[in-house]
């Protein structure tokens, strides 16, 4: 026999952190009237749900401005790709491409106030001019600007943001 204690008998398993039911949908097996009890212990308080917009309206201020940062590397990275080409790379367009991504920072960092979605979304468009003096940079803004409308969206979707164009700017 071994000298180790039994173990008990429970539907919860310590080590992995897993109940038995995990995988089981949670109103199998219940009555309408327990499925509509257990509904009614769910719903959220208007305080509750305030505080989840407030969450969800910071996670993805969050996300827009990590977008801007990443974009800002990105925008850094572009002087070496147009030094490569045929008109190669002055002083100006070196020195507009790093005050780019500064202001990207910059603006990255200001996000939670009511006007800094408006202004990153303005910068946006000014990241896909820079596709002006290298075509293949369209392509990368295009795809900048694509993750910052799904963002946008998404915060619409959870925090319940104005659409439209109302939805670049809003506190």
């Amino acid at each position: 026999m071994s000298d180790a204690p039994a173990r008990p008998s429970r539907p919860h398993d310590e080590d992995s952190g897993r109940h038995d039911r995990d995988d089981v949908e949670p109103t199998v097996g219940l009555t309408p009237e327990e499925i509509e009890r257990t509904a009614e212990e769910t719903e959220l308080t208007p305080e509750e749900e305030e505080a989840r917009r407030l969450r969800a309206n910071r996670a993805c201020r969050g996300a827009l401005a990590a977008l801007l940062c990443l974009e800002a590397f990105v925008v850094l990275l572009v002087p070496r790709a147009i030094a490569q080409t045929s008109t190669g790379l002055d002083t100006t367009k070196t020195v507009l491409l790093i005050a780019l991504a500064v202001v990207l920072v910059v603006v990255g960092a200001m996000l939670r106030r009511p006007w800094g979605i408006a202004v990153g979304s303005a910068l946006q468009l000014i990241v896909l001019a820079t596709g002006l003096w290298e075509r293949t940079l369209f392509i990368i803004a295009a795809c900048f600007i694509a993750l910052w409308l799904y963002v946008l969206n998404l915060r619409h979707e959870l925090v319940g943001t104005p659409g439209g164009a109302r939805m670049l700017y809003s506190p």
